[in-house]
């Protein structure tokens, strides 16, 4: 399927995500529960579309509440010689096109895991299980949770602002308490290639899910 192309610069928008101030209006008080109202209306329709998600959002969120994230973050913004058009389409990518994009992403990941585990199952986690642990997808083996995924951009394993490294560590602290409880866990990165050292993935894969 097709994604979302960053609309704005790209130097703009790495100053903007690594921007603690700004950061903290898109969790879900201001930008509502991305991942449960993709998760809602991807179980919801037999064929998803960008334009389809974009109407379930406004239906169930509403647009006119990122207005409200405009109007808090447009003075910041200003200072990295950003258009009132940029900011609002920097906020309409991070909230409709970045959760669209990463779980398609998502899914072309498993696409290509998938041939070199044929014998277990490949299940996308809950919403509840992926807000409470922070595991994306699930490997199985009759009905068993057997490894936890968590699959991230190769740009995070080098996030290292204090904002980036206090998020990396409640990941961690949420992957830990999810190894206590179902099973070990493993974080898959990728670049635009693929799969990020998919021969020493594999590998590790193979080591931690008979853990």
């Amino acid at each position: 399927m097709h994604k979302y192309k960053l609309p704005i610069l790209k130097k703009h928008y790495s100053k903007l995500s690594k921007d603690s101030f700004i950061g903290q209006f898109f969790g879900v008080e201001h930008i509502g529960f991305c991942q449960k109202l993709f998760s809602d209306y991807s179980h919801n329709e037999n064929v998803i579309s960008q334009k389809g998600w974009e109407n379930y959002y406004n239906e169930h969120f509403g647009f006119s509440k990122l207005t409200n994230v405009f109007e808090i973050i447009k003075e910041k913004c200003y200072t990295f010689g950003m258009s009132d058009a940029d900011i609002k389409w920097y906020i309409f990518y991070r909230s409709i096109g970045q959760t669209w994009n990463g779980l398609i992403t998502e899914q072309e990941v498993i696409d290509e895991l998938i041939p070199y585990f044929p014998e277990y199952d490949f299940r996308k986690t809950s919403y509840d299980i992926d807000h409470t642990y922070c595991i994306d997808w699930e490997m199985m083996s009759n009905g068993n949770r057997v490894l936890g995924l968590q699959i991230k951009p190769i740009s995070y394993k080098y996030m290292n602002t204090p904002y980036q490294l206090k998020a990396k560590e409640n990941h961690k602290r949420l992957n830990e308490k999810y190894k206590r409880i179902y099973a070990p866990y493993i974080y898959i990165f990728y670049e635009d290639a693929g799969i990020y050292k998919k021969n020493k993935l594999i590998q590790e894969i193979d080591i931690k899910k008979i853990l």
